[in-house]
């Protein structure tokens, strides 16, 4: 992972000059020319997404509102994020980098409010530091590069665990982006949650249509489910959710159903139908729970994201399809919060969104 931090000019009298390669000095005049800022403290205007004016709410007036938007982020300077001076001037020489989103995929957010997104055909993992206005990522997990990550989670410490599907594995960072170690025997994993209080990792392997759980040190602990449409089976499971009370909330893509467990992986219920009509389902991609218990499931189909009760009842969905603030193209990866934010991976708009659930108060 490479850390952005802040950098000042330096004075360039004295560096020593490299054979066949021009002085420090001329690179740092002809740098501070070509961006037109000076070495000195010339201010850095920030292409900050704005809120509209009207507040964006769900439902519509006059019922009482439940869910409202609070901003999308799409690259580094959304958050105020700036490069460094050398950062700057290594890219004048070697070209600019690109941090924007291409495809986010899976979503989540540490106990700082870091939102960690990734992005498959990007081939990283976006880290988002909103209070201290920083940007770092991760691409590599020691010698490997990452192939087709998917989805990220992390523990009580911040330690960031990401699945990548085409290499079979699940990789373990610190909250710094050091590359710790790897969970491996998977056949396709796909979303991964983190049971913070009895420390267990649960992943949703796709192609093996079941949910394996393992300890911090990638050691097996169980495996729930097989192949099939009974009541515990799946077929091609891709996304979970693990609630504050430790239940499991596995989005069983194929089947058109959420199912849940407890926290021992015994099956507790069930819900969904494939269709095409409020509550049904036509390509669910994300599954998230609010502090209230509501289910959140993110439908790629129907560009919105719906919300159930506890017994699968339909009760508002938010989104549509569109390229404007609180529309979706292809949603897919969703969190929530312990403040009830609520962070939809937008793909193919390329950008995080961020609402609130307001409470039914």
């Amino acid at each position: 992972m490479r850390i952005q931090n802040p950098e000042i000019c330096s004075n360039p009298q004295g560096a020593s000059r490299a054979k066949g390669a021009p002085a420090l000095g001329v690179l740092l005049i002809a740098f501070c020319l070509a961006v037109a800022t000076g070495c000195g403290s010339a201010e850095i205007k920030e292409d900050l997404p704005q809120r509209s004016s009207k507040p964006l709410i769900w439902p519509s007036p006059p019922e009482p509102a439940r869910i409202s938007y609070v901003r999308a982020i799409e690259k580094p300077q959304d958050i105020g994020a700036t490069k460094g001076f050398f950062t700057k001037l290594f890219e004048l020489i070697a070209g600019s980098r690109n941090d924007e989103m291409i495809k986010p995929y899976g979503v989540t957010v540490d106990s700082t409010g870091r939102i960690i997104a990734v992005d498959t055909p990007l081939k990283r993992v976006h880290i988002f530091d909103q209070k201290k206005h920083e940007y770092s990522y991760i691409e590599e997990a020691g010698n490997f590069a990452l192939d087709a990550p998917i989805a990220a989670a992390v523990d009580a410490d911040d330690n960031i665990y990401v699945t990548d599907s085409t290499a079979g594995k699940v990789f373990a960072y610190d909250r710094k982006g050091k590359f710790l170690n790897a969970i491996t025997g998977l056949a396709r994993p796909t979303g991964i949650a983190v049971n913070k209080t009895d420390r267990t990792i649960y992943v949703a392997d796709t192609g093996a249509h079941e949910v394996r759980v393992f300890d911090f040190k990638g050691n097996p602990v169980a495996t729930i489910g097989k192949r099939g449409d009974k009541p515990g089976e799946f077929n091609y499971p891709v996304d979970i959710f693990i609630d504050k009370n430790g239940e499991v909330y596995v989005n069983d893509s194929m089947n058109y159903r959420i199912q849940i467990f407890d926290r021992e992986g015994r099956f507790v219920s069930k819900f969904g139908r494939h269709g095409d009509g409020s509550g049904d389902f036509g390509r669910p991609k994300g599954v998230a729970v609010d502090r209230e218990g509501h289910i959140y499931v993110a439908d790629a189909l129907f560009d919105t994201v719906q919300i159930f009760d506890r017994n699968g009842n339909f009760l508002l969905n938010f989104g549509t399809i569109g390229r404007e603030i609180g529309s979706f193209w292809l949603p897919a990866g969703i969190f929530i919060d312990n403040g009830d934010k609520i962070y939809v991976s937008d793909s193919y708009n390329k950008r995080i969104q961020v609402f609130e659930f307001l409470g039914n108060g």
